[in-house]
């Protein structure tokens, strides 16, 4: 919260109210630890998010060969 400084000017001091944010409520598409497949790789899902506009993230570890990227950081709509 922000207050607004008054000089002796008689003016009176405003509160500045909180920025007001959306609250997204979604069901998860992927359980933490399950498996899916990105693109043709097996991956497990370590942890999800949300973003500020409701997408789900989903961070991933690649088993098997992984181009030298074994985490990655993918939306969930690209996980099997």
């Amino acid at each position: 919260m922000m207050l607004m400084e008054v000089q002796a000017t008689g003016a009176v001091a405003d509160e500045v109210p909180d920025r007001r944010s959306k609250v997204y409520d979604a069901d998860w598409t992927f359980e933490i630890g399950q498996a899916v497949k990105f693109d043709e790789m097996a991956a497990i899902v370590l942890w999800r998010m949300r973003s500020a506009m409701g997408k789900e993230m989903c961070k991933i570890w690649v088993s098997g060969e992984a181009h030298g990227r074994p985490l990655r950081l993918v939306d969930a709509r690209m996980l099997k």
